[in-house]
Parts: C-alpha cells; structure tokens; sequence
C-alpha cells in the first residue's frame, strides 16, 4: 500500500475514534460538554412535573447521576458544618457523637453495621450531624424533598450531580480508609441497612474536615464544579408539584416507610399546608396513592 494511502487511512481512522470518543464523552459526561445548554437550563425554573421529565431523559440519561433536593438554596456542606461543638474541634466531636449512637442504639437494631462507614450512613438518615451529604438516585424522590414542605424563600433548589466513577468509594476502598482522616470528597453507595435507604435510593457524599476548618461546598471544588446543574424552583409552584409527585407515590409514606412517614402522610391526605390553602378546591379531593 502507498505511503500517502497509508497516512489516509491512518487518519480517517483517528478521526473516526476521535468522533467515537467525543460521542461516549457526551453520554458521560454532559456537564463537561454542554456548557451553553447548561446556562440555558440554569435560567429555566422546574414549574411542571412533565418539563422536570423532560430535562432528566434529555440530559441525565448516564450511569449515577445523583440528585439532592432542597427546600432553600443552602450551600452544598453536611449538617456537621453547621454544628456549634462544646468541647474539643468538629472531628473529634463527630468520633464522639458517633461512638455515643452506636452505643445507645444497637437495643433497636435488627443488623449492626460492619464499619464506620455504615455507622455514618446509618446515624445520617435518622439525623446525626456527619460528614455526609444525602443524595439520590431518584430524580423524583430528590424533587419531593425540595417542595415537600412550605417554601421559606422565594425558591427552591435541585441539584444534579454528575459524578466521575474515579472518585467513588467503592466497597473494598472503604475498609482500608478511615473516614475521620480521609482527605478528599468521595462519593459512595451505602450498604442498604434501613428500608429507609432503600426506598429513597439514597447515596452520599463523604466531606473531609480537618479539625475545626470544615471542607467547601463541593460544588465549588476545582475537581467537581463542573459537574453540576443546580435548577430553581419558584415556591408558588410547591404545592401543585406536590399533589402531582403524590400521584405517582412519591410522597412521605412512600419514602420514609415506618410509622412516623405513615403518620405524617396520612394527616397531609387529611389536611392543608399553609401554601395549598390559596388552591384549597384542587386539594379537597386529593386522591391519595395508598
């Protein structure tokens, strides 16, 4: 075969591999390439359950796209940020806070958690301050905690994450890291120890602090900031995207699965919330989904 045949063929293949490889880019990483339609999202509020659809098939059809919902537009920081200690720094507070739960609440549970990762993942969803940040799996449930309740703001907020799997804290890392001394913001899938991760598909990610200096919000780490889209939600649209997430089962019987989610959605099914009662003739006959 000719040389200049030989150098043609050689760069069509590369071109080819280079169009394969912005392609697979795209799928993965949409954050990263559609910088424009980012912005345009950005200044387009979610008013309709249908528009949120929408959005989610047309950009975050990729593997572990994580979502977190929020009823303000609060930094993206853990609760443990926020804590005001007695005594000693916010690590040394978060050991003790966490060796006090696992002590005081073995009596209630049904299986013990094998490290301190699961303790951590544990103590987080029934509301110890730690390191971790709550995220989903679930559009529609990360949707929900955003307008569940009353608007205190002008807005809402819904964050969509787009991870690299480089920085996930996979099953066999965790035993070798201890979480009190990692140094980096990783992002992992708990061990399903409640049914209350389970029914939320509840992820985390895991935010290192260095004894009283606590971490940046993620979003505004080099390495993460361009994953995200953070779309608004304008607070006179809370209650009816309520009553249409209710429709489909997405609501606090559903995602919470114990007594007290049972107790709180069965007087929501009976009452009104302080910013339905402008609608109050759509929310008379609210037809419940259990």
């Amino acid at each position: 075969m000719p040389a200049k045949k030989r150098a043609f063929k050689k760069a069509l293949v590369r071109k080819k591999r280079s169009v394969v490889q912005t392609a697979r880019a795209k799928r993965k990483h949409p954050s990263n390439v559609q910088v424009l339609d980012k912005q345009e999202i950005e200044k387009t509020p979610i008013t309709k359950l249908d528009e949120y659809i929408e959005f989610i098939e047309k950009y975050c059809d990729v593997d572990y796209t994580l979502f977190r919902g929020q009823q303000e537009d609060w930094d993206l920081l853990p609760k443990l940020s926020r804590l005001k200690v007695r005594i000693g720094n916010i690590t040394q507070t978060e050991e003790a806070m966490l060796n006090d739960f696992k002590r005081l609440s073995k009596p209630y549970l049904q299986r013990v958690p094998v490290n301190d990762w699961e303790w951590l993942a544990l103590a987080q969803h029934h509301g110890l301050a730690t390191r971790l940040l709550d995220w989903s799996l679930n559009p529609l449930a990360a949707l929900w905690f955003a307008v569940s309740q009353p608007a205190t703001k002008d807005y809402g907020v819904l964050w969509v994450f787009f991870p690299d799997k480089k920085f996930f804290l996979n099953a066999e890392t965790r035993d070798k890291i201890n979480p009190f001394k990692e140094k980096m913001t990783r992002v992992f899938q708990p061990e399903i120890s409640t049914i209350r991760i389970q029914s939320q598909s509840g992820w985390f990610t895991t935010h290192p602090y260095n004894g009283n200096s606590s971490d940046k919000p993620i979003d505004q780490i080099a390495t993460y900031k361009d994953k995200f889209i953070k779309l608004k939600i304008p607070k006179k649209y809370f209650p009816s995207l309520r009553s249409q997430l209710d429709r489909l089962g997405i609501n606090r019987f559903s995602l919470f699965q114990d007594l007290d989610g049972t107790a709180s959605y069965v007087e929501w099914s009976h009452s009104l919330l302080f910013d339905e009662i402008e609608d109050t003739p759509n929310f008379k006959k609210r037809e419940r989904a259990f």
